[in-house]
């Protein structure tokens, strides 16, 4: 593991040493603790869910990897948008290629990594992969889903106005939650990022993606462990639908965690 560790270092320090400005500065070193962050939680469901040592090494090789390509993308682009800039995993795939990174493994095992990777940021997962990839996939994409939520109460929050804006995509900051997104996080269906319009929206949203996406139970024990629903509630103006989808969301998680 050393040797990746070593990699993603000397990746990451290069493009913070080479960033244009400190407003670019400030966002890549965010996706370096981002991913760090997402690979100490996904090592932390996978063991939980039983996963073997081998298993656990490839899933910790896949976070650890996983926005390799976004220092590179909000170097080239200055946004982390990969629709008006690129799909970020599939260019996190192709630096790892480039760089040979992963060659000294099996190809069967290579392959899996890059195959997690590649799902991480997809809508869903598709239903004809095999079981352990779906749970291999399942684990990186809920670890991604708290961090965001993590670094939503605990992190933005103490950023300038411009740098928050990055995070919340520029969606506007006012009192409105649509009929239509409480409706499909009641129906536990899955949201798209980009169809939000306001920063509570997206925040209902994130929260909502636990009944939507999230697959292991592991990871509704660390929302709950560390209060991620309530922080998120208590950032987001008074509101009817807010209450709903909080009173929905608690509940689904008690239930899964019994």
């Amino acid at each position: 593991m050393k040797k990746y560790i070593n990699f993603f270092k000397d990746c990451s320090n290069y493009y913070m040493s080479i960033a244009k400005n400190e407003f670019q500065q400030v966002h890549i070193k965010r996706k370096i603790e981002h991913c760090k962050r997402v690979n100490k939680l996904s090592i932390e469901i996978a063991e939980k869910l039983g996963l073997d040592a081998e298993e656990v090494y490839l899933v910790s090789i896949a976070s650890l990897f996983h926005d390799i390509g976004r220092f590179k993308q909000f170097y080239e682009y200055s946004t982390y948008i990969d629709k008006i800039s690129c799909n970020h995993a599939l260019l996190s795939i192709e630096i790892l290629e480039q760089e040979q990174v992963l060659n000294c493994l099996e190809k069967e095992k290579k392959e899996i990594i890059l195959e997690i990777i590649k799902l991480h940021n997809c809508n869903e997962l598709p239903h004809n992969i095999s079981n352990k990839l779906y749970t291999y996939a399942s684990i990186l994409r809920d670890a991604d889903k708290i961090d965001w939520i993590y670094a939503m109460v605990n992190i933005i929050p103490n950023l300038s106005r411009e740098n928050q804006a990055v995070f919340y995509s520029n969606k506007e900051d006012k009192n409105f939650i649509s009929e239509e997104l409480v409706n499909n996080i009641l129906n536990n269906k899955n949201i798209v990022r980009s169809d939000l319009n306001t920063i509570d929206e997206l925040r209902v949203a994130s929260i909502g993606w636990i009944t939507s996406d999230m697959k292991c139970k592991p990871s509704y024990e660390i929302i709950k462990r560390e209060d991620l629903i309530n922080k998120t509630f208590n950032l987001m103006f008074d509101s009817k639908e807010r209450n709903v989808v909080f009173d929905y969301i608690k509940k689904y998680i008690n239930y899964h965690i019994k």
